[in-house]
């Protein structure tokens, strides 16, 4: 019983310490952490990132954020655009087509913010979910999102340890330029071993397995989902209900995605390319 009391405890005591980080990082972008929180919950938005990174991180090692990138769907960028101008004061710098360190097919527009020294990017995805550029990421250290009620980190074990494996996509589809480059880059000098070879990064079952439940996530052919047991999802607030309903927009569609690339196994090397889907 002492046990269970404790556990509770310290549940609650990690809990309300990542709640406070979390609203410290808003924070610094925004005067009403609720009003913001109201607006990803309602409109199924996303923050990521290195924002979402440095939550993701223990806070002796976090990176600073020097500004806020806020993923949402078509049909909700003029309201999130408008919260951020109207509430905030924030004003329209830019607004761009892409995201040239990403190149990510599945953004279709950028508005740049600013406020003083403080930026906002507001990342417009024509995919029905807002998680679909951040699976096209130069890298695994960077697919992390914050939601409105959690922290979601794609591959946990190669962030906790400051390794990142290089998105294959990047130079198999001729998407690597300087600028990629020089983001690779950032990481390395932050701290982080990044590896196009997965081995490289720590063992894994492999493609080879035929028995898929045995598979591990951190193979790149392995197909992954948002929901699977390979992601690590920390709930920091309670989700809207009416009745036995939740009310909460984001949890209405559910990705999958496969890095895939060269085969991991020795023989077959030809390179096979990525796909994600909405699976719900």
């Amino acid at each position: 019983m002492l046990f269970a009391q404790t556990r509770i405890k310290n549940q609650e005591g990690i809990t309300e310490y990542i709640a406070k980080r979390h609203a410290g990082l808003f924070r610094a972008y925004v005067h009403d952490v609720d009003a913001l929180i109201k607006v990803l919950d309602c409109t199924g938005s996303l923050v990521s990132g290195s924002s979402a990174l440095s939550l993701v991180q223990a806070e002796a090692q976090a990176i600073m954020t020097q500004d806020m990138d806020f993923y949402v769907t078509e049909p909700f960028e003029a309201e999130v655009a408008r919260h951020f101008k109207d509430k905030e004061g924030y004003v329209s710098k830019q607004d761009v087509k892409k995201k040239p360190e990403y190149d990510s097919s599945a953004i279709s527009k950028i508005i740049k913010l600013a406020k003083g020294d403080k930026k906002i990017d507001v990342i417009t995805t024509h995919w029905t979910c807002a998680i679909a550029p951040i699976l096209q990421f130069h890298s695994t250290a960077v697919m992390n999102y914050i939601t409105a009620q959690s922290i979601v980190c794609l591959y946990p074990r190669w962030t906790a340890a400051s390794m990142s494996f290089v998105n294959l996509q990047m130079y198999l589809n001729a998407k690597t330029n300087l600028c990629m480059v020089e983001v690779l880059m950032k990481y390395i000098r932050r701290g982080f071993k990044i590896s196009a070879d997965s081995f490289r990064l720590g063992d894994h079952d492999c493609e080879e397995n035929k028995e898929d439940s045995k598979q591990s996530g951190y193979c790149p052919h392995k197909i992954r989902s948002m929901v699977d047991n390979e992601v690590l999802k920390w709930d920091f607030r309670p989700m809207q209900t009416l009745g036995d309903t939740s009310i909460t927009c984001q949890d209405m569609r559910v990705m999958a995605w496969c890095l895939r690339g060269f085969e991991c196994a020795d023989g077959n090397k030809e390179a096979t390319i990525s796909y994600m889907l909405v699976m719900a």
